[in-house]
């Protein structure tokens, strides 16, 4: 492969936060074909990753929001798998955070890596799709299911420093479930929206039910969330 196709496109759509963070994380990386793409320009995350998509040269994409950072290898990685023949890459997400619902928050993220629920944040341009532009919440999900070909899980990771509030967090929630109806139309056999899949499956399986053993704190925490979620969804179909 050339050296050109070796340049990564860094996707940041940003809502005036400090990004000086992320920023020092991708120079921490010290690959040496990073191409940054920030578009502050106060619209939705999907018309702003649209846009940076569209100004983007380099041949594969790292898809990352505004209050994330990675962690100093995952770009070498995730180029690495790409020209092993990956069309797309699940990043480990850790959520950073100091508060007792920010941990139950980061323990339910841990069982997701690489699962159905997941979503791909590392991929080759050219098997790229554009965001769907009328989702807000669900759009990433539907965008991960139009990606084509092979799909690999890295072992670095990317660190999601958002320790909101629960009332703030069930705001989101109650916001991204207006796109609900709209994504279930689209994938009504996503096992993600599959009751037993996302309640138990997800945690269970290979087994990992083993962890929730070990945790039954932050285990009775994630069905607290589970249930919430699920009030919310119905409140608001």
């Amino acid at each position: 492969m050339s050296k050109s196709k070796q340049v990564v496109s860094v996707i940041i759509p940003n809502h005036n936060r400090n990004i000086e963070p992320i920023i020092d994380s991708l120079v921490a990386t010290k690959y040496p074909g990073i191409d940054v793409n920030i578009v502050n320009w106060g619209m939705e995350r999907s018309y702003q990753r649209n846009a940076a998509i569209g100004e983007s040269f380099g041949d594969m994409l790292l898809i990352l929001d505004s209050d994330q950072t990675i962690s100093p290898g995952l770009i070498k990685e995730c180029v690495d798998l790409i020209n092993q023949g990956y069309s797309c890459v699940y990043i480990p997400e850790i959520i950073i955070a100091k508060s007792f619902f920010g941990k139950i928050r980061a323990f339910e993220r841990s069982f997701l890596d690489g699962t159905h629920v997941d979503v791909p944040r590392f991929v080759k341009k050219s098997s790229c799709p554009r965001f769907d532009e009328s989702m807000s919440g669900p759009e990433d999900a539907d965008w991960g299911q139009r990606i084509k070909g092979l799909r690999a899980v890295s072992k670095n990771v990317l660190y999601h420093h958002d320790d909101i509030s629960f009332f703030e967090y069930c705001r989101k929630k109650a916001y991204y479930t207006k796109s609900m109806k709209n994504y279930m139309s689209k994938w009504p056999k996503d096992p993600c929206i599959n009751f037993k899949y996302r309640c138990w499956t997800v945690f269970t399986e290979k087994g990992k039910w083993k962890r929730l053993l070990r945790h039954p704190i932050l285990t009775l925490g994630v069905c607290f969330l589970l249930a919430v979620r699920g009030i919310i969804f119905y409140v608001n179909k």
